[in-house]
């Protein structure tokens, strides 16, 4: 799964270069905080002992070290690939699961602050999609139960 979403040769340069290092947020105030061991262990296969290690959710996805990287290929590409891989694999914090269920009931991964917002002077907020968006998941729902029907038959 990792292959489909990560340049290895890329990968491997970015674990040999470390340039980012330097200036990720995470990594100058984290103690622990070391992507480029869970990168080290992506290339050796050993990715899964990184599943439920908060290292992974702890990239800020500030873009700093894309930003650095001479291939920009930062080592953000990592963490998001290895989120998603826990994700499929059903291993992820709480609050993950929290904001997709508030996305599936909403629409929204949070809702604005009405009173705040008219406070401040700012306009009402737009309608969240949430009723489009809940036909497409169906859809979709619908299909991939339609895919699975055809296999077993």
């Amino acid at each position: 799964m990792l292959e489909t979403h990560l340049d290895f040769n890329l990968l491997s340069k970015c674990s040999n270069c470390g340039a980012c290092y330097d200036i990720c947020p995470m990594c100058l105030n984290a103690d622990g905080y070391d992507p480029r061991a869970v990168i080290k262990d992506i290339l050796e296969g050993r990715a899964e002992r990184w599943l439920s290690s908060e290292s992974i959710w702890q990239c800020l996805e500030c873009h700093y070290c894309l930003e650095m990287c001479y291939q920009h290929y930062g080592f953000e590409n990592a963490m998001t690939a290895m989120r998603l891989y826990a994700t499929k694999k059903g291993v992820y914090p709480q609050q993950v699961k929290r904001g997709w269920d508030m996305f599936v009931k909403t629409g929204k991964l949070g809702e604005p602050n009405v009173h705040a917002r008219k406070r401040l002077g700012l306009p009402e907020p737009k309608k969240s999609g949430k009723d489009e968006f809940l036909k497409l998941l169906a859809l979709y729902r619908e299909a991939k139960c339609g895919e699975h029907e055809e296999e077993r038959t």
